[in-house]
């Protein structure tokens, strides 16, 4: 079988790109800033999460091309150009008012996808192995669908309401179509130790992002020492994921690395809402029930993800209990909710706990996967 990507490094023009959709979610993240009476609407919350799901399916198919049948060309380089300005343009489409933008945001998506399937239409025509070649052609099959149906949703051929319920059906499935190629890809596996290092730099990227929220609310001329917690709690789940990264998994396994790919949209969604939640509490603009909810459940998103994928790719002699781990992770951040929702009108209560709950989860971590596994190698010397 033919070898098509031979470096795991992550190349220049992918950070790039990376880069753009990173400010792309930046701009996603705004609708949740749309707060009436300390309540984020749940028509606002629900475009957040599709516009979020949208692009990063489309990330991860460019991601996977990337992966599985990086030529480094100019052809290459001109479709990865070409795409990074539809991004710019399709983050410039959002606004509160998706209805008003979905002509561009259903038309940008879909000249991506349909970007995407010819780059991979293209490579198949260079491919001879027959596990390749379903590989390549399911996924542009799956793509050139996908945005099919999308784009005809620009057409006023029915209500809003039922075209976007079509819209958001064909994404759905874009990002389920791969899974009736689950013994091709598993046959063709992905370059896990690329596909590993491509994800954890977007994901520092967003960590980018948490942390100019954090620099956002200084002042420093009338600093506000509760910034502090907020900085504190964004460093500690950097710490959870860069332990799971660096110490907890195998970068060098043969796998089609499914379960590291769709796990990371609730790591990213989780990152952001908690980014979100806790600045828009320090800002006193939420400051209820939906504030402890989400930033709840954006911390059981982030934490539970990282556990999933601990569990999944787990370095030789690491073992742990998904099922027991999740268990202890919801039931403590169960909690932790109740804790905040009779302490929340305690802001500066409320934000060192968070910070001092996830230091000792970050640090309890890193300590267990570093010296973990540094016991597990002397023990078998």
């Amino acid at each position: 079988m033919t070898e098509l990507r031979q470096r795991p490094e992550v190349t220049n023009l992918e950070l790039f790109y990376d880069l753009i959709f990173a400010y792309a979610i930046s701009r996603i993240t705004t609708v949740l800033h749309l707060v009436h009476h300390e309540v984020i609407p749940g028509r606002y919350l629900l475009e957040y999460l599709i516009m979020f799901f949208m692009f990063w399916t489309i990330w991860t198919y460019q991601t996977v091309l990337v992966n599985r049948f990086f030529q480094e060309n100019v052809q290459h380089s001109l479709f990865m150009i070409f795409d990074m300005f539809v991004v710019i343009i399709l983050s410039q489409s959002l606004n509160p008012n998706f209805e008003s933008t979905h002509p561009t945001f259903a038309g940008s998506t879909s000249v991506l996808l349909f970007s995407i399937a010819l780059q991979y239409w293209l490579r198949a025509r260079h491919l001879h192995d027959d596990k390749q070649l379903a590989v390549a052609k399911g996924l542009a099959r799956t793509l050139l669908i996908s945005g099919i149906i999308g784009a005809l949703t620009i057409i006023p051929w029915a209500p809003y309401l039922i075209r976007v319920t079509v819209y958001v059906g064909s994404m759905i499935y874009a990002n389920v179509g791969p899974a009736f190629l689950k013994q091709a890809l598993t046959e063709f596996p992905a370059l896990f130790e690329h596909l590993t290092e491509r994800y954890s730099l977007f994901t520092l990227l967003l960590f980018g992002e948490a942390i100019i929220a954090v620099a956002s609310m200084i002042n420093v001329h009338r600093f506000n020492w509760l910034v502090i917690p907020f900085f504190l709690t964004i460093v500690a789940l950097f710490l959870g994921y860069f332990a799971m990264y660096q110490q907890g998994i195998d970068r060098h396994q043969k796998t089609a690395g499914i379960t590291l790919i769709n796990i990371h949209y609730a790591i990213f969604v989780g990152l952001d809402l908690v980014t979100a939640s806790m600045d828009l509490f320090l800002n006193g603009e939420l400051i209820g029930w939906q504030f402890v909810s989400l930033v709840t459940l954006g911390l059981w998103g982030f934490s539970g993800g990282v556990l999933v994928v601990l569990a999944t790719y787990p370095k030789h002699g690491l073992q742990i209990s998904l099922g027991k781990a999740l268990s202890l992770l919801t039931v403590g951040l169960v909690l932790l909710g109740g804790v905040l929702m009779l302490i929340k009108a305690h802001v500066a209560v409320t934000m060192v706990l968070l910070a001092v709950v996830t230091l000792c989860a970050g640090g309890i971590t890193w300590q267990f996967l570093h010296h973990g596994f540094e016991q597990h190698i002397e023990d078998n010397v």
